[in-house]
C-alpha cells in the first residue's frame, strides 16, 4: 500500500475552491479616488476586503454594507473603527461597467467600475 501515504494529499486536491474576483472602482480626473475590491462569488456575493486610496494616499477602510447585483453596485465603506462614513458608491451597469455616483467628504463625483 504505497499509495496510502498520499491519501491525505488527494482529499486535500479534492475539496471546493471558493471563487473570488476584483472590481476597481475609478473616478475620473487627476485627484482620482480609487476602490479595489475583492468579492467573493459564492451563493450571495460579499466585498471580502476593500482598499481606497484618495489623490494617491491610502484611505483604511473596511465595507459597512454592500449590495452588489448584475445590474446595480451599492457600496458603504467606513474607518476600521467604523466611527466615520469615507465613501459611498452607488452605480448601475451599462455594458462591460458599471457608472455611478461616490459620496466622500460631501462632495459628489462620477465613478465607473469594472471587473479587475
Amino acid at each position: 500500500m504505497k499509495l496510502l501515504p498520499l491519501a491525505p494529499i488527494a482529499l486535500f486536491l479534492a475539496t471546493p475552491a471558493h471563487a473570488t474576483g476584483g472590481l476597481i472602482c475609478r473616478t475620473a480626473g487627476t485627484n482620482a479616488v480609487e476602490l479595489a475590491l475583492v468579492v467573493s462569488h459564492t451563493a450571495v456575493p460579499a466585498i471580502v476586503s476593500a482598499r481606497m486610496t484618495d489623490r494617491g494616499r491610502d484611505v483604511p477602510v473596511v465595507t459597512a454594507q454592500s449590495w452588489l447585483e448584475d445590474r446595480e453596485v451599492r457600496i458603504d465603506l467606513v474607518d476600521r473603527n467604523a466611527q466615520r462614513h469615507e465613501a459611498r458608491v452607488r452605480a448601475v451597469r451599462r455594458g462591460n461597467a458599471s457608472d455611478g455616483s461616490l459620496w466622500r467628504n460631501g462632495q459628489r463625483r462620477w465613478i465607473r467600475c469594472r471587473e479587475g
